[in-house]
């Protein structure tokens, strides 16, 4: 039982750290990307709405929503 403990918070911990490493590298592609530490949701939405125009457009917005100062689930975003 113990075990299958361990399997699982490991497992999670590897996938949430999948998931830190993915957003990183999505955000990375996007020339003077906000830092979502010191921005609100609505900011943010805002600037995925007028500067990003491709295909990734929600999942730039999740990433940054993630980690924006006013996200009341911040504590529980993977990675931080």
């Amino acid at each position: 039982m113990n075990k299958k403990i361990i399997a699982t918070i490991a497992l999670l911990s590897l996938l949430s750290s999948s998931v830190y490493a993915n957003c990183n590298s999505l955000l990375s592609q996007y020339k003077r990307v906000p830092d979502p530490s010191v921005k609100t949701m609505k900011q943010l939405k805002r600037w995925v709405k007028r500067k990003i125009k491709d295909g990734n457009k929600k999942a730039v917005e999740q990433c940054l929503i993630d980690r924006a100062a006013d996200n009341p689930n911040k504590a529980t975003v993977a990675g931080e």
